[in-house]
């Protein structure tokens, strides 16, 4: 996991240091990501496509082989064989994006390290010259535990810097904030450029993490102490959970899926409604307990899977007839017969 958030960090860096602005930085960067996973959207496309106009001879598979779960997986993996079907392509995309989006958290919950160009055995030096800034500057050190939200220098420096890693959202903003910092010796005698994270972003912070007790607080009547910008944060949610149900439902009506029966012939239930609902939601409670940054790759994401899907939707074609599938159908309907005289 490590190599994989060294190398999401310096994309994310590249794409910082290229347009200036951390917001469009993880659009551009979900844009990058997508395309390399594009090679795997068209198989999982193709896949779908295939999948849903073999559905009709899938039901008569399961009929003739209702009482037979052996024979019927064979028979299943044999339509699959024959037409170049891989049953787990479509969650691949999936299960690939979530290392993607677990790395993601921790290049932005580590900003020192991964996005300014601190090593992890040079935090150090970022207290030695908040120290330095604090000599110039009365009150200096007080303003840094607040905004870290510590009361002592201990918690960060205690156990070789072991807390540092928890504190460098806030120590970024307040680099930011005080851009002199990084003029002290501690940092210029290593003869680096490091770099000044801005996380604003159309008045979004996207280092902070929406409040999701303070949203469902609002319900009850606890409206003390809300902020304008605690509440312009839950727009991150919302839109997460609001793009993950619009993407789901287009998809569906882009490719509407054949209904599944049993071996009665009975219409099943479509798990995918379900998932219609929950996904939304795990999007939005996702987007709430992780940095704004997150849920924005998060929105982002399912707006270009859309398009994508649109776009493969109408480009890629599938060399299967509704005939050819017809007569499958037929085939199938005759051997059942005869299995049962």
């Amino acid at each position: 996991m490590s190599y994989i958030m060294i190398a999401l960090g310096w994309v994310l860096k590249l794409c910082n240091l290229l347009v200036g602005n951390y917001g469009v930085a993880i659009i551009l960067f979900t844009v990058l990501i997508k395309l390399a996973l594009l090679p795997l959207m068209v198989k999982q496309q193709r896949s779908m496509m295939m999948t849903q106009k073999l559905q009709p001879l899938l039901n008569e598979l399961q009929q003739k082989y209702a009482n037979d779960k052996e024979k019927l997986n064979a028979e299943t993996m044999k339509l699959y064989q024959k037409y170049k079907v891989n049953p787990m392509s479509g969650c691949l995309p999936m299960l690939i994006q979530l290392p993607i989006l677990m790395a993601l958290y921790w290049v932005v919950k580590k900003p020192v390290v991964y996005l300014m160009g601190f090593g992890e055995d040079e935090v150090w030096r970022i207290v030695s010259a908040v120290l330095d800034w604090a000599e110039g500057n009365p009150g200096g050190l007080s303003q840094f535990f607040t905004a870290l939200g510590i009361e002592k220098l201990e918690t960060l420096t205690e156990n070789s810097y072991r807390m540092f890693g928890m504190y460098e959202i806030q120590i970024a903003e307040f680099i930011h904030a005080h851009p002199e910092i990084m003029n002290s010796q501690f940092i210029t005698e290593t003869g680096k450029n490091y770099d000044i994270i801005d996380f604003n972003f159309i008045g979004l912070n996207l280092s902070m993490t929406p409040n999701m007790g303070a949203f469902f607080g609002l319900f009850l009547g606890r409206v003390n102490g809300l902020t304008a910008e605690t509440m312009l944060l839950w727009t991150i949610p919302l839109l997460s959970g609001l793009s993950s149900w619009f993407t789901s439902k287009i998809s569906q009506a882009m490719q509407p899926a054949q209904p599944q029966k049993n071996a009665n012939g009975e219409e099943q239930p479509n798990p995918m409604k379900s998932m219609t609902l929950m996904m939304p939601l795990i999007s939005a409670w996702f987007a709430f307990t992780l940095p704004s940054a997150v849920g924005l790759y998060w929105i982002v994401s399912n707006i270009l899977q859309l398009a994508q899907q649109f776009v493969l939707t109408k480009v890629i074609r599938i060399d299967v007839t509704d005939e050819q599938i017809e007569g499958e159908i037929v085939n199938v309907k005759k051997n059942r017969k005869k299995r049962k005289k």
